[in-house]
């Protein structure tokens, strides 16, 4: 996701099920308040909202909890690349940072006071994901040998590689076995998919738009994935049914806005998404219980 500006506009909400018979419409849109105006590359930690937001120059990262908004990184002290990538409990979150010519992953706690860098080799492209049990971050990027998406270790060690070639945005699935991820960028890049131990598994042919961040988020229950389709100012969600591979389109949106970067809620109940214009919203799609 390139670093995107803008005045401020409200956050929104769309509020309906998406998975009857229909899609869910633009009118059902509604706000999906923070804090904060302008509101970008929303992620859920266990109690709290991560999003991307400026109070100068450059975007911060900030956290929304109990109806409060605390920025736990300044801009000033180094633009966010990418969405952040917020782990399960909630407590640290994984961001993007231009050091020496190369976008390295940070590790930032959830209160902004601890921050340290992880897998220095790697040439970070996208955004990342954490494994539901926190050991490792899939991220994409470039080492020595070459592109690839790759496993990092929390706690130190050399990362290892699950895919040779272009793959950037991971999404890790709830039960920690599959791995979703984007390939070569082109106006679109094809949806795919790894094993967490590195072997295959093959999608249905969907393409995502290019660019963003990250076109795919695994529902909790790990049975779907929903993904973004559809060129700029024509985008809608889709769910792809992971037992039977076939995919149902699940919004029918208007607005000529795009969208760059969304999360499902931690008890399954809404999608959080942005909105590009000229201003940086967000808006909420419910999901069923």
């Amino acid at each position: 996701m390139a670093v995107r500006r803008g005045g401020g506009h409200p956050p929104e909400r769309l509020g309906h099920e998406l998975f009857l018979d229909r899609p869910v419409e633009e009118r059902e849109a509604t706000p999906y308040q923070t804090p904060a105006a302008r509101a970008l590359a929303p992620r859920f930690g266990k109690d709290s909202l991560f999003f991307l937001s400026s109070s100068g120059p450059g975007d911060g990262l900030w956290r929304v909890q109990n109806g409060k908004a605390v920025e736990i990184w300044r801009g000033s002290d180094g633009t966010l690349i990418e969405s952040p990538a917020v782990s399960p409990l909630g407590d640290r979150v994984a961001v993007v940072l231009k050091r020496q010519g190369k976008l390295q992953l940070t590790l930032v706690s959830a209160d902004g006071a601890d921050h340290r860098s992880v897998a220095e080799g790697i040439d970070v492209r996208g955004t990342s994901a954490w494994s539901p049990d926190a050991k490792w971050i899939a991220t994409g990027g470039t080492d020595a040998q070459g592109a690839g998406l790759f496993k990092i270790p929390v706690a130190g060690g050399a990362p290892v590689r699950l895919v040779t070639g272009p793959a950037i945005n991971p999404a890790w699935s709830p039960n920690g076995e599959l791995i979703a991820y984007e390939g070569q960028q082109t106006a679109n890049a094809p949806l795919l998919a790894v094993h967490a131990d590195g072997s295959p598994r093959i999608l249905p042919k969907i393409v995502v738009p290019s660019g963003g961040g990250g076109r795919s988020r695994f529902l909790p229950s790990g049975k779907g994935l929903v993904y973004l389709q559809g060129p700029h100012g024509v985008q809608n969600f889709w769910l792809l049914d992971l037992a039977t591979d076939k995919s149902r389109q699940i919004t029918r949106l208007s607005n000529p806005a795009t969208m760059n970067a969304f999360d499902i809620t931690p008890d399954g109940s809404q999608i959080v998404f942005d909105r590009v214009r000229e201003n940086a919203d967000i808006r909420l799609i419910d999901l069923p219980k």
